[in-house]
């Protein structure tokens, strides 16, 4: 694990294979970093930054409005050292890389595990017996990577090995082989996907203004 961020190409593949999986403009560099124009309700737009540079303290004493991310490939203490104090720390999450081929494992008894693709975006989704969604996710291919992304499992049906079988899934639907396998983890998700045979490449902060 890097104490010094990605690499800026690693983090560009990632961050435009997850705009594709979430109909979302391409990034754009600025300030040192990459920009994503989300327009939801929770967030205007994000920057994620691959190490610390002085644009990302400059960005940030810039800006006063809330639902503006800031995102830094480093630990939280260092993205809170370049923020003024109306910022707040979120969770932390990981920037994660494949380790492999996964181990495959047969689906518990009672659920069925589908698979979609459309285009370079590919959905999975595991039902139960009685047709409720337990688990599910996507994966979005390009040329420089596979991501996978909102890897999620509904209470009901965890510890039941299908957050496992969902990325197992999504691993046999790559067309393009030799592409690092890259997805950003809750500290939750982390043991998960240590256990698959992943690494992490360098921690991943978030910070916000919180308001109205």
């Amino acid at each position: 694990m890097s104490d010094e961020g990605v690499d800026p190409l690693l983090l560009n593949a990632w961050l435009s294979a997850r705009s594709i999986a979430r109909g979302l403009p391409a990034p754009v560099p600025e300030y040192g970093g990459y920009r994503v124009d989300t327009h939801t309700d929770a967030e205007v737009r994000r920057w994620v930054f691959p190490h610390m540079g002085p644009g990302l303290a400059e960005l940030a004493y810039s800006l006063d409005e809330p639902r503006h991310l800031l995102k830094l490939c480093g630990e939280a203490a260092e993205l809170r050292s370049a923020l003024p104090d109306r910022w707040t720390l979120h969770a932390p999450s990981y920037f994660m890389q494949s380790g492999g081929e996964p181990i495959e494992r047969p689906l518990a008894a009672g659920y069925t595990i589908e698979t979609h693709r459309n285009g370079a975006v590919v959905e999975a989704r595991v039902m139960s017996r009685a047709g409720a969604l337990a688990a599910s996710g996507t994966a979005a291919e390009t040329q420089d990577a596979f991501i996978y992304d909102r890897i999620e499992t509904a209470p009901d049906h965890r510890r039941k090995g299908l957050g496992k079988a969902i990325m197992t899934a999504l691993h046999r639907a790559r067309q393009i082989e030799g592409t690092p396998g890259l997805l950003v983890a809750t500290q939750e998700g982390r043991a998960l996907y240590t256990s698959l045979g992943w690494r992490t490449i360098s921690p991943y902060s978030t910070a916000s203004i919180i308001g109205a």
